[in-house]
Protein backbone atom coordinates (compact mmCIF):
# COMPACT_ATOMS: atom_id res chain seq x y z
CA UNK A 1 0.00 0.00 0.00
CA UNK A 2 1.01 3.60 -0.58
CA UNK A 3 -0.28 6.81 0.99
CA UNK A 4 -0.27 9.95 -1.14
CA UNK A 5 -1.25 13.55 -0.43
CA UNK A 6 -0.65 16.96 -1.93
CA UNK A 7 -1.58 20.12 -0.08
CA UNK A 8 -2.53 23.14 -2.15
CA UNK A 9 -2.40 26.25 0.00
CA UNK A 10 -4.68 28.96 -1.35
CA UNK A 11 -4.85 32.71 -0.62
CA UNK A 12 -6.88 33.68 2.47
CA UNK A 13 -9.43 35.46 0.27
CA UNK A 14 -9.88 32.44 -2.04
CA UNK A 15 -13.52 31.43 -2.57
CA UNK A 16 -13.57 27.81 -1.37
CA UNK A 17 -16.90 27.29 -3.13
CA UNK A 18 -14.78 26.89 -6.26
CA UNK A 19 -13.24 23.75 -4.72
CA UNK A 20 -16.60 22.56 -3.38
CA UNK A 21 -18.13 22.88 -6.88
CA UNK A 22 -15.13 21.15 -8.44
CA UNK A 23 -15.49 18.17 -6.09
CA UNK A 24 -19.28 18.06 -6.53
CA UNK A 25 -18.84 17.88 -10.32
CA UNK A 26 -15.77 15.63 -10.46
CA UNK A 27 -15.37 13.76 -7.16
CA UNK A 28 -17.17 10.69 -8.41
CA UNK A 29 -14.56 10.27 -11.18
CA UNK A 30 -12.27 8.52 -8.69
CA UNK A 31 -15.04 6.26 -7.33
CA UNK A 32 -13.83 2.75 -8.17
CA UNK A 33 -10.49 4.05 -9.56
CA UNK A 34 -8.08 1.22 -10.33
CA UNK A 35 -6.21 0.08 -7.18
CA UNK A 36 -7.52 2.98 -5.05
CA UNK A 37 -8.46 1.86 -1.55
CA UNK A 38 -9.89 5.30 -0.82
CA UNK A 39 -9.53 9.01 -1.57
CA UNK A 40 -10.71 11.71 0.82
CA UNK A 41 -11.32 15.10 -0.80
CA UNK A 42 -10.22 17.42 2.00
CA UNK A 43 -10.47 21.17 2.46
CA UNK A 44 -9.54 23.54 5.26
CA UNK A 45 -11.64 26.69 5.16
CA UNK A 46 -10.65 28.98 8.01
CA UNK A 47 -9.94 32.71 8.01
CA UNK A 48 -6.22 31.98 8.35
CA UNK A 49 -6.00 28.74 6.35
CA UNK A 50 -7.42 27.84 2.95
CA UNK A 51 -6.23 24.51 1.66
CA UNK A 52 -7.21 21.73 -0.70
CA UNK A 53 -5.45 18.55 0.46
CA UNK A 54 -6.77 15.27 -1.00
CA UNK A 55 -5.55 12.10 0.73
CA UNK A 56 -5.18 8.84 -1.19
CA UNK A 57 -4.43 5.32 -0.03
CA UNK A 58 -3.48 3.06 -2.92
CA UNK A 59 -3.51 -0.74 -2.81
CA UNK A 60 -0.28 -0.71 -4.85
CA UNK A 61 1.83 1.49 -7.11
CA UNK A 62 -0.01 0.56 -10.33
CA UNK A 63 -3.08 2.68 -9.58
CA UNK A 64 -0.96 5.58 -8.34
CA UNK A 65 1.21 5.43 -11.46
CA UNK A 66 -1.89 5.46 -13.65
CA UNK A 67 -3.26 8.48 -11.78
CA UNK A 68 -0.01 10.46 -11.98
CA UNK A 69 1.21 9.54 -15.48
CA UNK A 70 -1.94 8.92 -17.52
CA UNK A 71 -3.43 12.41 -17.41
CA UNK A 72 -5.53 12.41 -14.24
CA UNK A 73 -3.03 14.43 -12.17
CA UNK A 74 -2.71 16.90 -15.07
CA UNK A 75 -6.04 18.38 -13.92
CA UNK A 76 -4.32 19.49 -10.70
CA UNK A 77 -1.31 20.90 -12.58
CA UNK A 78 -3.56 22.78 -15.01
CA UNK A 79 -5.69 24.25 -12.21
CA UNK A 80 -3.14 24.88 -9.44
CA UNK A 81 0.33 24.46 -10.92
CA UNK A 82 2.98 21.90 -10.12
CA UNK A 83 2.50 20.41 -6.63
CA UNK A 84 4.80 18.26 -4.53
CA UNK A 85 3.20 14.95 -3.70
CA UNK A 86 3.90 13.57 -0.25
CA UNK A 87 4.32 9.80 -0.39
CA UNK A 88 4.38 7.43 2.56
CA UNK A 89 3.89 3.89 3.72
CA UNK A 90 0.73 3.03 5.65
CA UNK A 91 1.73 1.72 9.07
CA UNK A 92 -1.79 1.45 10.48
CA UNK A 93 -4.99 1.17 8.51
CA UNK A 94 -8.07 0.73 10.69
CA UNK A 95 -11.13 1.85 8.73
CA UNK A 96 -14.71 0.79 9.21
CA UNK A 97 -17.13 0.00 6.38
CA UNK A 98 -19.00 3.24 7.04
CA UNK A 99 -15.92 5.43 6.50
CA UNK A 100 -17.76 6.99 3.55
CA UNK A 101 -20.03 8.65 6.14
CA UNK A 102 -17.06 10.62 7.52
CA UNK A 103 -17.41 14.39 7.12
CA UNK A 104 -14.26 15.52 8.99
CA UNK A 105 -10.66 14.47 9.23
CA UNK A 106 -8.29 15.33 12.05
CA UNK A 107 -4.60 15.31 11.06
CA UNK A 108 -1.63 15.16 13.43
CA UNK A 109 1.88 15.53 12.01
CA UNK A 110 4.75 13.95 13.95
CA UNK A 111 8.49 13.42 13.71
CA UNK A 112 10.35 10.32 14.82
CA UNK A 113 12.63 11.10 17.73
CA UNK A 114 16.38 10.88 17.20
CA UNK A 115 17.15 7.94 19.42
CA UNK A 116 19.41 4.96 19.07
CA UNK A 117 16.38 2.73 18.43
CA UNK A 118 13.58 3.47 15.98
CA UNK A 119 10.22 3.27 17.76
CA UNK A 120 7.08 2.52 15.76
CA UNK A 121 4.53 5.33 15.42
CA UNK A 122 1.65 5.35 17.89
CA UNK A 123 -1.81 6.86 17.89
CA UNK A 124 -1.83 9.97 20.05
CA UNK A 125 -5.52 10.73 19.77
CA UNK A 126 -7.36 7.41 20.09
CA UNK A 127 -11.09 7.92 20.06
CA UNK A 128 -13.89 5.39 19.70
CA UNK A 129 -16.12 7.88 17.86
CA UNK A 130 -13.92 7.89 14.77
CA UNK A 131 -14.79 5.85 11.69
CA UNK A 132 -11.19 5.24 10.74
CA UNK A 133 -7.60 5.67 11.86
CA UNK A 134 -4.63 5.74 9.50
CA UNK A 135 -0.93 6.30 10.15
CA UNK A 136 1.33 6.96 7.17
CA UNK A 137 5.08 7.30 7.62
CA UNK A 138 7.94 8.48 5.45
CA UNK A 139 11.39 7.17 6.43
CA UNK A 140 13.02 9.55 3.94
CA UNK A 141 11.94 12.49 6.11
CA UNK A 142 11.47 10.50 9.35
CA UNK A 143 7.98 11.88 9.78
CA UNK A 144 4.57 10.32 10.16
CA UNK A 145 1.01 11.57 10.04
CA UNK A 146 -2.02 10.33 11.94
CA UNK A 147 -5.41 10.68 10.27
CA UNK A 148 -8.72 10.26 12.13
CA UNK A 149 -12.06 10.19 10.29
CA UNK A 150 -15.23 11.49 11.97
CA UNK A 151 -18.90 11.89 11.18
CA UNK A 152 -19.19 14.93 13.49
CA UNK A 153 -16.70 17.77 13.99
CA UNK A 154 -14.05 16.61 16.50
CA UNK A 155 -12.59 18.87 19.16
CA UNK A 156 -9.49 20.68 18.03
CA UNK A 157 -6.40 21.03 20.19
CA UNK A 158 -4.15 22.71 17.65
CA UNK A 159 -4.35 19.87 15.14
CA UNK A 160 -5.48 20.42 11.57
CA UNK A 161 -9.12 19.63 10.87
CA UNK A 162 -10.36 19.21 7.34
CA UNK A 163 -13.86 18.94 5.96
CA UNK A 164 -14.35 15.86 3.79
CA UNK A 165 -16.26 16.86 0.67
CA UNK A 166 -16.35 13.37 -0.88
CA UNK A 167 -14.96 9.89 -0.21
CA UNK A 168 -14.08 7.67 -3.15
CA UNK A 169 -13.73 3.98 -2.37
Amino acid sequence: MIGMQYKITLPNDYDMDIIRDRVTKNGNKTDGFDQLLFKAYLIADYSNKKQYAPLYVWKNNEGMNKFIFEGFYDNIINSFGWQNINIGVPYLLDVKENIIEAKYLLEIENEFSNKVKVVAPKLTYPNEECLGKVIIYNPDKWKYVEFYFYKDMPKRNGESIYQILHMSV
